[in-house]
């Protein structure tokens, strides 16, 4: 019944851990808190629902507090146990009244009734908190005391001429599931009202209803007449349905010799392809073309793949040829190729002996080889913390710096490079030689040595 049903989702709520009001802000690390996730529960949130709604039942009956006089009180009874659980307080007091335990600020009868009903349960320590598995019979006295006050369910509707339907009180079970597939909620209330539509009559025949089962159904859950309307729209949806098929298929065999197709349909060799017989000269199964082919091979056939337009799909083995020989290029007469401009030619020779004199630096500056003690190339003159303060003084000064560094393989060596900057674990500097700009780990580097110390 729906005082069951509310005294089971009231327990529930009453004894469950999981903090309603934590769902959907955010934790230390900044990330959504969910209604299922460990960072919703608390320990002591059945303790805080029930010494507020102990609160309002320690009050006379349909005595209202305001939320700041509740929470004055719990402050007042329990100083140390309330400080710090306002947010708590207050949240049990909202969910209460949502779920029907307090009514205007004031403990319902009902929800007292539970209280008391609850705190029996916890004394006896029986093995089902939540009365899942109470008899109908022996309903508690806070069931008995709200069916006293709903409604009796019932099990009939009105059917008006525009296809509405009206249940005048909270439907019973059975007709609600009905309703539910056969038309669609409009409105809630002391009568709710639904309405018959296409696609509800089509959801409806497609659960397995006939279109006799409907007319049954309206006729025998109507207390007034059937109108034609919704006789004709029943049928009218019936007549169509099913006239399309959908389904899916992995592949299918077509042929025009039918006798060749009923002996593959009855071949036992092929009963693990599924064949299901579409038309006389169509045959689907589940399973891909490659599959299918391989079977039908094997059992001693020969199919022929085709694409979608039902043209032969055709493999042909690749040729194997040897690759052409290039083609013979000219001699080009040095003589005959065209003059460069002076400016061109200056160009080029300049960056001829740039490359050279960086050659040069790069002899003169042999790389540290790993595992070696030998005192060439740049060394650390104290430690770490000195060659950082070395590259901070190169970046200011935008002076050039030898930097002996470990790569990824574990060997030491060194670079003539200007450093550019240095933040976030990483040195960046331009060699002068390629014009490149390098990535250098801090940790990485060994030594640093300005050029010319």
């Amino acid at each position: 019944s729906l005082a069951r049903r509310w005294e089971q989702l009231a327990r529930a709520w009453l004894l469950m851990t999981r903090q309603v009001g934590l769902v959907g802000q955010r934790d230390d690390r900044d990330r959504p808190i969910g209604a299922l996730s460990p960072e919703a529960e608390r320990a002591n949130a059945p303790a805080a629902r029930r010494a507020v709604l102990a609160e309002l039942a320690d009050l006379e009956p349909a005595v209202a507090p305001t939320p700041e006089e509740v929470l004055e009180l719990l402050d007042w009874r329990a100083p140390r146990r309330s400080r710090g659980r306002e947010a708590a307080h207050r949240e049990a007091l909202v969910e209460a009244a949502r779920l029907g335990v307090t009514g205007l600020g004031a403990l319902t009868s009902y929800g007292r009734l539970l209280l008391t009903d609850v705190a029996e349960a916890d004394e006896r320590g029986g093995d089902d908190p939540l009365g899942l598995h109470a008899d109908a019979e022996d309903a508690s006295t806070a069931v008995r005391a709200l069916d006293g006050l709903l409604p009796a369910p019932v099990d009939h509707f009105l059917v008006q001429a525009d296809l509405t339907v009206v249940v005048p009180g909270p439907p019973d079970p059975a007709l609600a599931g009905e309703l539910e597939v056969v038309a669609e909620h409009e409105s809630a209330g002391g009568a709710s009202v639904h309405r018959v539509t296409t696609a509800s009559v089509r959801r409806a025949l497609d659960a397995g209803y006939s279109a006799d089962d409907l007319h049954d159904l309206f006729r025998r859950r109507s207390r007034t007449p059937v109108p034609q309307g919704l006789t004709y729209l029943v049928d009218d949806v019936a007549r169509k349905h099913g006239g399309l098929r959908v389904g899916s298929a992995g592949g299918y065999v077509r042929s025009d010799d039918e006798a060749l197709l009923a002996e593959v349909l009855s071949d036992r060799r092929l009963e693990s392809l599924a064949f299901r017989r579409l038309a006389p000269t169509v045959l689907a199964t589940p399973y891909q073309v490659n599959r299918m082919l391989m079977a039908l091979r094997d059992a001693g056939y020969a199919p022929v793949p085709e694409d979608a337009s039902g043209a032969a799909v055709l493999y042909r083995p690749r040729t194997r040829r040897a690759p052409g020989r290039a083609p013979v290029s000219r001699a080009v007469d040095p003589l005959a190729s065209p003059k460069l401009a002076m400016p061109r030619l200056l160009g080029v020779v300049e960056q001829i002996r740039r490359g050279e004199a960086a050659a040069r630096a790069a002899r003169r500056a042999p790389a540290v080889v790993r595992g070696s003690t030998a005192g060439i190339g740049p060394a650390p003159a104290h430690g770490h913390a000195d060659a950082l303060a070395v590259l901070q003084q190169a970046v200011r000064d935008k002076a050039l710096v030898w930097v002996g560094y470990v790569d990824a393989h574990g060997a030491t060596a060194s670079r003539l490079v200007r450093p550019v900057s240095i933040g976030a674990g990483y040195l960046r500097a331009e060699d002068e030689r390629t014009e490149m700009l390098h990535t250098f780990a801090l940790h990485r580097i060994t030594a640093a040595v300005l050029e010319g110390t």
